[in-house]
This record gives structure tokens, C-alpha cells and sequence, in this order.
């Protein structure tokens, strides 16, 4: 007879083994339309007919995933979750969309070569790509609403009018703050040129185009105009330099800020908080820490007090934090350029 602890052990390996079978599910129900098709909820006798699918498959994924929680049922008619609605209907479901598409596409393909990497010392380059980097962006608007919020409360951030933006993606903060503040001015820095684009037809869209341009090009070697920024944003971007470039990156900051100017770094990072680890916060930065890191030109994610110290080492004075997320798995750091 199976020992106690042998049950706890068993039922551990069953619940490593459910979240693949989850993210399967659900990722074959987003990609193939099953989800689209069940808006009006439909027996499997009614979902086969009106998707030319297998009537015992299909029967056979509507149990499974309702037993997983992606459908609720209703006598034989199955229809989506809150949770399945939320990302095929909002926008930050599509955000949490291109979460999933990032962990399939990017993050669990290459932690799944992990033991080799660590063995071979053979480290991947980061591709970078468009598409990778229009995942991320996508992605990184989960928390849109919650950062712009907490970027509000770093000091000097309100009373910024000459704003940088080094990383800008789709100018969303740009935007904000532009639409905010009606006689700011902006400038957004862009290394990928059809992110770029994308930007600046957002600022076209949002009708703050004529007080803002953006640049293509890397920031530490890129000419900007002659302007005294009162702020620069670096907002989820950080781990993309590398730990001895971070300083001389602060440095450059430095020189394009005005007396008194605020840098704000936005970034997750490992956090041993009771909130983020019972939120699963710790174990998804953990794990995005590993991602980066086993590329050979992508950095781990900062630790604040070795961010800390690389901004003072930059020359900058008062440093503090806000958090994002409770628990501070997502945080601003922000310092300020001496009078």
C-alpha cells in the first residue's frame, strides 16, 4: 500500500504535469478557432457540425478542457471561461495572448535546452526579430495600466515636459504622458525600425505626432537633438545591456538630462516577497531570469541593489524605488542628476 509521502510525491508529478496539459489545451483552442466557435455555447454534436471536426475528438477536447477550467458547461452545451473570454475579447487578454505566444515560441524551447547549455557552455544569441520583439511588446501591456499608474508616483515625473523615451516600442508611455501634459515634448528611441513605425503611427493616432519624433538607431551611439530632458524612460529593457555597459549607459543618460532630471527604469525582478511568491510572481521572474541568461547577448535582470550602486557610480544622486505589482516583482528605479 502507497505511503502517504508517496501519494504527496505522486500528486506533485501530476501537478507538474497539468500545467503543459493546460497550456496545450488552451493553445490549441486560441490557435485552430474552437473558442471563436463556441462564443454561442454548442454540444459537441453541434460544435463537429459546425466546424467539420472529428464529433469524438472534439468531444473528447470539450471534456478535457472543461475539466481544465478553459470551458464552463451547461447541460451538454460547453462555452468559454471569464478567463478564455478576457484574452480573445480585451486588451490585456491579447497582451496575456502574446504572453503565452512568448513562453511557447521563445521561453520554452530554449529552458528545454538547458541541460545541454549548462554542459556545453554553447550559449544561443538572443534573434531579436520582429516578431519576437512584437510578442514582447504586446506582452509587456499586461501591466500598462498598473506602470503608468506607478510612473505617476516617481518624483519629478508629473512636472517633466521634456520626456526620452530609450526603447520606446509602440510609444504607449510616450502617449500617455504627451496627452497628459499638453505642452510636453517627446522623443522616443527605437532599435527596431518596423517597431519604429508602428510608434509613430500610434502617435499619429492619439494626436501627438506634431510634439513628438522618434529615432531609429541605438541610444549609446544615435545623435539626439541639443534638448535637456526633465525625464528618461527606460522601461523593460534594462536586461538587454549587459552588466559592465550599464554604467557607461547611466552616464550617457546623465548628459542628456537637465539639473534635477529623473531616469526611471522599469523592470521586473527576482523577489523573494510572501506576495510575489504566492501570486507566482517569483517563480515567472525566476524563469525569465534563466531565459535571459542563458543567451549569450541578453543580461539577467537586475538585482536593485547592484542597480543602485551602478547608478550612483553614474554620478546620480537620489535613488529610490516604486513598485509596480504588489510584492515589487515589477518595480521602477529612478534616480535623479545632481543640481
Amino acid at each position: 500500500m502507497a505511503s502517504l509521502r508517496e501519494l504527496r510525491h505522486g500528486a506533485t508529478v501530476a501537478g507538474m504535469v497539468r500545467p503543459a496539459v493546460r497550456l496545450a489545451l488552451l493553445r490549441g483552442g486560441l490557435e485552430n478557432g474552437t473558442f471563436e466557435a463556441l462564443r454561442e455555447p454548442r454540444t459537441a454534436a453541434e460544435l463537429a457540425e459546425a466546424t467539420g471536426a472529428d464529433r469524438l475528438l472534439i468531444a473528447s477536447w470539450l471534456r478535457a478542457a472543461h475539466a481544465m477550467g478553459w470551458l464552463v458547461r451547461r447541460g451538454n452545451a460547453y462555452g468559454p471561461s471569464g478567463f478564455v473570454r478576457w484574452l480573445l475579447d480585451t486588451d490585456a487578454g491579447d497582451a496575456g495572448r502574446a504572453m503565452l505566444e512568448e513562453a511557447i515560441h521563445a521561453y520554452g524551447p530554449v529552458l528545454g535546452r538547458y541541460p545541454e547549455l549548462v554542459v556545453s557552455g554553447d550559449r544561443p544569441v538572443w534573434s531579436g526579430d520582429s516578431e519576437a520583439a512584437t510578442r514582447v511588446a504586446r506582452g509587456s501591456r499586461v501591466i500598462e495600466g498598473r506602470a503608468l499608474r506607478a510612473l505617476r508616483r516617481v518624483p519629478g515625473v508629473r512636472a517633466a515636459r521634456r520626456i526620452l523615451d530609450i526603447g520606446c516600442g509602440d510609444a504607449v508611455y510616450l502617449v500617455d504622458l504627451l496627452r497628459r501634459h499638453r505642452d510636453a515634448i517627446g522623443d522616443g528611441v527605437e532599435l527596431d525600425a518596423a517597431v519604429a513605425e508602428r510608434a509613430r503611427a500610434h502617435l499619429v493616432e492619439m494626436g501627438v505626432h506634431r510634439r513628438a519624433e522618434v529615432h531609429v538607431g541605438d541610444f549609446t551611439r544615435l545623435e539626439l537633438p541639443h534638448v535637456a530632458y526633465d525625464l528618461v524612460l527606460l522601461n523593460n529593457n534594462i536586461y538587454y545591456f549587459a552588466e559592465d555597459d550599464r554604467e557607461p549607459l547611466f552616464r550617457r543618460i546623465l548628459e542628456h538630462l537637465a539639473p534635477d532630471g529623473v531616469l526611471a527604469i522599469q523592470s521586473p525582478m527576482v523577489t523573494d516577497d510572501p506576495i510575489s511568491r504566492w501570486s507566482g510572481a517569483t517563480a515567472a521572474t525566476a524563469g525569465f531570469d534563466a531565459f535571459l541568461r542563458i543567451h549569450e547577448d541578453l543580461a539577467g535582470l537586475p538585482e536593485p541593489d547592484g542597480l543602485q550602486a551602478q547608478l550612483r557610480g553614474a554620478g546620480f544622486g537620489g535613488i529610490g524605488m516604486v513598485p509596480v505589482v504588489p510584492g515589487g516583482s515589477v518595480r521602477y528605479v529612478w534616480a535623479k542628476k545632481p543640481n
